[in-house]
Parts: structure tokens; sequence; C-alpha cells
């Protein structure tokens, strides 16, 4: 019984998990650790290792104890079900070391023993327990030699099992020669247990599939052939082959065996269609556009920073994250160094429905790229506000007359893998622009610079209405929940800070040095978005308090981005990631809670938890108490609000007051 029918018979992965060892004659555990997050000791997880006998199949990480070993569990069975074994069958048998690497032990002593002139046979001398879950002992022979026997539960792997056991004493023997040095339990260096196919294969394909696909996508021919003579002896064989894609030869490469061959050659033909262009990773693999071949500009280097942190902390992501997706990120750059490292990311372009709406503070409302990069931000910094309290000091925020500051050298930049939704996205193609001169905002039409809120149950924006919104309307169906635009709230951004209310409390605001785009950039249309109609009657904001401005970032677009639109369906899933947790986190846009419908750390109530680690004293007034302290930011707040009403762009749209009414 292979791991996939464990898996399908047994009441839950540890069971599943535990039985297959067992089977197999390895020793199953599950071991649990507690892990705790950096930012407070409240918040903790539980990493769950699997192992047979001393060997680590996996890791898995949930919130409690139970979750951890069924993830680890499953993740196990699926991995050692999905990745092939020796000789390429079943993928959950445990390793041997081969006597003939890369080579199935059964077809190496079948070639030994034609090479010699005699007949090998591999003979099932009788099995025992019961019939419905036997093992079976068999021994291979070797003319008239009987070698030792092995017991196990799976015909076929006891089959390659007790050839192997021939071959090993063959090989002692001094009759078969042993594996040159460099070769591992599995092959040598270059077998295909140790092939990476990460950079051209989504999870769970090899090469072959993935070339095969294109072929038949394009509608053109493909083929592998052999371009050399098989070269060793009988048992040991080197293979020599090239992808053909539509009478294109591709180059050649060699294998000890027929089906790693084949993938090493359509591996070599996908690296060498993905530098031209020619082939581009599954969606499920890559970003929202490729990174820069060559670094030309500051975009350049934003964009490329941004999209290789994104596929290096989705690459062990085993959820399905296919489908269209806008990709954010918030980067921290020191001037001293000259050094440039993303500090936040996010995925999304969905808010949540009127149904989902919580007053427990639960649910994250907005979950498009840009305020999932936001809110992983001040995850981050409420790391740093503690550093800053700590022994060892922040590297990055500095005390100032009581408050913290980011130090001089250091600022930050957003990346947007596309125009933000609402304002900075309303023109057209056939809308010219001024491109030399990103700050002198376009207003062409009526359209142009006002608020605009999120469609429920869809994808866009609209002018936003009349600004109230009612808790029992919504729930009722008489009002659609609205959510206020990116480009409205990136515009709040560039003049109340990064921050937020609570952390405007203990800091400084922070705001944004630049903003890059991967694509759909117009610069009068973006300059006018994020910033420059908020000062468009600077009169409005003169009574900013100290410290809170109007800013200009400098503003950009990658110099190779697609320009192209994309209209195939986007997905619901949101991924976020942020340097002081260091783990990824998957929610639902749609529910605004995880995959595991649990509320998200980047929902309010968790945002306040960290606040209250940080201020314990502050923290037994509700959320909106407490965000009401922060009289500075809530005076910039309603001057924000304010001019943009009085220029003409509408009212700003707030969520029903109940859903900030909670307690911890």
């Amino acid at each position: 019984m292979d791991t996939g029918s464990l898996h399908q018979l047994q009441k839950n992965a540890i069971s599943a998990f535990m039985e297959y060892g067992q089977r197999i004659g390895r020793q199953p555990t599950l071991e649990c650790r507690e892990r705790r997050s950096r930012l407070f000791s409240g918040n903790q997880t539980f990493v769950a290792v699997a192992r047979l006998e001393d060997e680590v199949i996996c890791e898995a990480e949930a919130p409690n104890k139970k979750d951890a070993k069924t993830k680890a569990a499953d993740k196990a069975l699926r991995q050692m079900e999905a990745s092939p074994g020796p000789s390429q069958g079943t993928g959950g048998e445990p390793e041997m070391r081969l006597a003939v690497p890369g080579k199935d032990p059964v077809s190496a002593l079948m070639e030994y023993a034609q090479a010699q002139g005699l007949t090998a046979t591999i003979v099932v001398e009788g099995q025992t327990g019961p019939a419905h879950c036997p093992t079976f002992i068999m021994y291979a022979k070797l003319g008239d030699r009987k070698f030792e026997s092995i017991e196990h539960a799976n015909k076929k792997e006891g089959r390659k099992r007790a050839a192997n056991t021939a071959l090993l004493k063959l090989q002692r023997e001094g009759k078969i020669p042993r594996p040159r040095s460099g070769f591992c339990q599995r092959g040598s260096q270059n077998d295909s247990g140790s092939d990476d196919y990460k950079d051209i294969c989504p999870p769970r394909k090899n090469p072959l599939q993935v070339f095969n696909e294109l072929a038949q996508a394009r509608g053109v021919t493909c083929d592998v052939i052999e371009t050399a003579d098989r070269r060793g002896q009988p048992h040991d064989l080197t293979f020599t082959m090239a992808a053909v894609l539509n009478d294109i030869e591709f180059e050649s490469v060699t294998g000890k065996n027929k089906n790693q061959t084949k993938n090493r050659a359509t591996a070599a033909a996908l690296r060498q269609l993905l530098e031209t262009g020619d082939y581009e990773l599954p969606s499920a693999q890559r970003g929202a556009e490729r990174i820069p071949q060559v670094i030309r500009s500051w975009d350049d280097r934003i964009a490329t920073e941004t999209l290789q942190k994104f596929r290096s902390v989705v690459s062990d992501v085993e959820a399905d994250l296919s489908g269209r997706k806008v990709l954010a990120a918030i980067l921290l750059y020191d001037k001293k160094t000259d050094t440039l490292s993303v500090v936040s990311l996010g995925t999304g372009n969905r808010c949540i429905t009127g149904n989902y709406l919580c007053v427990e503070g639960s649910v994250i409302h907005d979950s498009h790229a840009e305020i999932i990069a936001a809110r992983g931000f001040r995850r981050y910094l409420y790391e740093e506000v503690r550093r800053s309290e700590s022994s060892g000091g922040s590297e990055v925020l500095g005390h100032t007359s009581g408050r913290l500051r980011l130090f001089r050298h250091l600022s930050f930049h957003l990346y947007i893998s596309t125009a933000p939704c609402g304002d900075g996205a309303v023109y057209t193609r056939a809308d010219p622009s001024n491109e030399d001169n990103v700050h002198l905002p376009v207003y062409r039409t009526q359209q142009h610079g006002l608020l605009r809120t999120k469609v429920e149950n869809g994808e866009g924006t609209i002018p936003v209405e009349n600004a109230s919104q009612t808790l029992d309307g919504i729930r009722r169906g008489d009002q659609r929940l609205r959510t206020m635009s990116c480009s409205d709230k990136i515009c709040r951004w560039n003049v109340l800070g990064l921050q937020g209310a609570l952390l405007s409390l203990r800091m400084d605001p922070i705001y944004l040095s630049s903003i890059t785009l991967g694509m759909l950039f117009s610069a009068g249309h973006m300059s006018r978005a994020v910033c420059c109609r908020a000062a468009r009657n600077p009169d409005l904001l003169s009574g900013l308090p100290t410290r809170y401005k109007v800013t200009h970032p400098e503003l950009g677009c990658v110099s190779e981005g697609p320009q192209n639109r994309v209209t195939d369906r986007s997905s619901p899933r949101s991924v976020n990631w942020n340097s002081a947790d260091g783990t990824v986190e998957l929610t639902d846009g749609a529910n605004g809670k995880t995959i595991r419908n649990a509320p998200s750390r980047l929902c309010k109530r968790s945002l306040f938890q960290c606040f209250s680690h940080i201020n314990p004293d502050r923290a037994r007034r509700t959320y909106r108490q407490t965000k009401d302290l922060a009289t500075d930011y809530r005076n910039s707040r309603n001057l924000f609000e304010d001019a943009m009403e009085t220029n003409g762009y509408g009212p700003w749209v707030r969520k029903p007051p109940e859903v900030d009414m909670f307690y911890l």
C-alpha cells in the first residue's frame, strides 16, 4: 500500500503518517516545539517536525500543537508521494544506498546478469500478516545463487530492495564497481534526486511535463531525442539527450537513466526559453511581472529586490497561489551602506463583503496589496519600537525629545506591481501626460482627482457617494459596504505618514521617499492621485500640526515593465510577509481571515495587541478611544479630509463606528 492509499484510507494525516512509517520499518515521530513571536510573548506558534527514524522529512508551523502535527504529517505524506524515488517510481519509499546510483536496482541486476550470461530473478518465498495487509518475504537469485531475504509491505518496492541487496553483496565482492566519489545515497550530485527545478516548474510538476504543456499550448511539436551513443557498462549507462521544440534543437545534456536525462534536457530548454522571454513561470510561482534583466534605474533596483524577495518567501508555500495578483512591498534603504531590503510585502485585490463585517476587530477589511504591505509594515515598526527600549536598541528608530524618529540615513520606499486602484488608474492610453515632469498633475476631466471607493463583490472603483455607512443598513443589504481606494489611502499616507494613529503616540510620522510602479504608470495622473491633489490649495493644510506635512515622493516605473492589460481571473488569496514575523501568512480577501478561518496577524485586534504590549497602561480603552488619544494625528486627518472635500473631490467614506468600539 503506497502513501497515497494510506492518506485516503486513514482517519487523519497523523494516523496515516504513523502507520506508513511502521509499515516500511522506519520509526515515525512527530516532535513539536513552541515558537514565540518576537513581537510579544502572548502570540505563540508551534513547529512540528516529521521524522522517519533520524531523517527529517519536513517541518510545519501552526497556532496550536495539534494543527502543527497534522500539517507536518500531511506535508510529509504528500512530499513522499510527490517526490520520485530512486527508480522514478513510488514516492513514499525511504531512501536506500543504491549500489548503482541513478539506476533501478532490478534493471541493474538484470543487465549485470545478462552481461555474465546468467539468469536473474526475484523470488517471493512467502508472506506474513493478514490478507488485507500482508508483508512479503523475497530474495534475489542470480543463476543458482540465492541472496539475503528481505521483508517489505509493498511487493514492487520489495523487489527493488531485494535486487539492491544482491547488488551491494556483489559490489563488496568486487564484481561490481563502487560508485565514484561524490555520489550520494540516491545517486550522484547531478542525479535527479538533487536536480532543482523550482526556478522553472510549479510544485509537483517536472520539466518534461511543463515542456509538453508548453508545446501543446502553442500548437507546436516537441520531442526529446538521443544525440549521442550510450556510454558505459550495461549496468551503468550514460545517456545524452536534447529537447526539440518545433524543429529547434536545444543543448544536449547527460544522465544516468532515460527519465532523468529527459528532465534535464527539457529543463535546459525551459531555462533558455525563460532567458529569451519565450516562457514564463506559471502564475502561482512568479510575481506580477518578470524581474528586470538589466538594472538601469532606481526603479529597476526596487522592482528586482521586491520580486526576488517575493519568490523567495513563497517558494515553500504549498497552497495554490495561481491567478492574477497585485504585489506591493515597502523597502528600507540605508544611504550609508547603499543597501536595499524588503521589510514588508503583500499581494491581493479583494475587500470583504458586508456579510463579513465584524465588530470585534478580527477581520481585515481591505486586502489590496498596498494595504496589506502597509499593515505588515506596522508590525515591523512595533518590533522596532520594542527593540528601541531594549539594551541593544533599534537600528531604525532613535529617541529625540522623548519621541522616536527614523534615522536620517534611512528611508522607506513603496513598490506596486501596477497602478493603484482609484484615481491613479483613472486614465486611458489616449489621455496624454507629460512624463518628463512627474509632479505636474493632470486635471483634464471632472473625474480626475475624485475620491473613489472599491466596489463590494467586484473589482474596480466608483466615485464616492454619501459618506455615511451604518451597520444595520449593511447587514440588511440596504447598503453596499464601501472601502476607500488605494490611491486615496496612499495620498493620505503622504500627509499623515505610514505609521497610523496608534504608533503616532510614540513616534514622528514616517513618510515614503519614493513610489515605483511595475506597469501602467502615467506621471501626471500618478502624481495627482498620490500627493499633488492634497496640496492643490496649500492654504487648506496650512494648519497641520508640527511634524506633519504634505510630501511628494519620487515617482517612477520599471524600465521594461509590461504595458498590456491582464484579463485572467484574479485570486482571492492574499499573501503577507514582514521581517518582524519572518513567516508567510495566507488570508482570504473575501472574508478577511486566514485560509484556516482564524484572525490574521494584520487585523485591527492583532495590531492593537502589539500596541498594548508596548503601552500596557493605554490598552484599557476601546480601539477607537485609544486612537483618539493621538490628537495631532487626528487633527491632521480631519484637516486632510476637509481639504479633499473642499477641493471638490468628495467626502471620505468611513466604516460604521461600531467596528472600532472593541476592547482587547
